[in-house]
């Protein structure tokens, strides 16, 4: 079944309220200026472009029904919040690969998104690298690597 962009924006407008409401209290966990979730295509273009040349850009692609997914939730948060602590230019994003009606989302498509938690690294709006992980030691040398520097200390 495929459904319009303004029947998925109709659809998400109704339920922000109900979203909202249920993310509070849950700032701790995860601030809103540290990961931040992205819908669309056109979303993920605007970062990749605002970030420029010297900018690593950090998607996770999860789902909410992956065991994998929850458990480096966590670890991926920490590693936004120390990022952002040294004030590091890597941008932290996440995607949940079904839309609100179960269906692979436009950008799971795009990226051919296999398997979950996938992470895409971007650097001057182009992919660097990509793996599925579960292992945030994993991430935060990848994270390492291509911001030029030592960003972050895996542990």
């Amino acid at each position: 079944m495929v459904h319009s962009l303004q029947q998925k924006e109709a659809f998400r407008q109704s339920n922000e309220g109900r979203s909202q409401t249920a993310n509070d209290g849950d700032d701790e966990t995860c601030p809103a200026e540290c990961v931040r979730e992205i819908r669309e295509v056109e979303e993920l273009d605007k970062e990749l472009e605002q970030g420029g040349e010297k900018t690593l850009v950090v998607v996770d692609f999860y789902k909410t029904a992956c065991g994998s997914c929850r458990y480096i939730q966590p670890g991926f948060v920490k590693l936004c919040q120390a990022s952002e602590a040294g004030h590091a230019p890597v941008v932290f994003l996440k995607h949940n690969i079904f839309d609100e009606y179960e269906e692979l989302s436009e950008l799971s498509h795009k990226y051919k998104i296999r398997s979950c938690p996938m992470f895409i690294f971007y650097k001057g709006g182009k992919a660097v690298e990509e793996f599925a992980t579960r292992d945030r030691v994993r991430v935060a040398k990848a994270i390492n690597k291509h911001a030029g520097y030592e960003v972050l200390e895996p542990k």
